[in-house]
């Protein structure tokens, strides 16, 4: 009489291993690239969403509104403010996001919803990988602002 063996044995075990081990060190540099691509994408959507919200407020309370940095560059967030109080405030970028001009200047939505200091285009990319796309807010003097990628 033979025993009945049930599971796996040590070898099946080992290839399987192996063969999801190879599966991962091929997903992991598309996945890094992902990982960067949805840092620009929501960096650069955060800073569109506050300019939009930004021109929204001064017209609709007939008031300058003041997109600015809470630091020295865009990467350690920016405020809202409508007239003296702050409407709404975005923490700061991830790491590896690089946002220019580096030395940024505040963008300043008259009561009309017209920038009243003059057109910008913010541009923001990976430090790291070049593969990822950059994306640009630029917003004119008709106060529109506008989201490109590959800029």
């Amino acid at each position: 009489m033979s025993a009945v063996s049930r599971g796996f044995t040590i070898i099946e075990l080992m290839v399987v291993i192996v063969i999801l081990g190879v599966f991962a060190a091929l997903a992991a540099p598309s996945m890094a690239d992902l990982l960067a691509a949805t840092a620009v994408r929501g960096a650069s959507s955060d800073f569109y969403a506050s300019l939009i919200a930004a021109r929204s407020e001064a017209i609709k309370r007939r008031s300058n509104a003041t997109v600015a940095p809470v630091g020295a560059t865009w990467n350690t967030g920016w405020t809202v403010k409508i007239g003296g109080n702050t409407f709404q405030q975005v923490d700061p970028l991830k790491p590896r996001v690089v946002v220019n001009p580096t030395t940024p200047t505040a963008i300043v939505y008259g009561t009309n919803g017209r920038v009243t200091s003059g057109a910008q285009t913010i541009k923001f990319s990976d430090s790291v990988r070049t593969s990822v796309p950059n994306r640009c807010v630029s917003v004119d003097t008709n106060g529109l602002p506008r989201v490109r990628q590959g800029c």
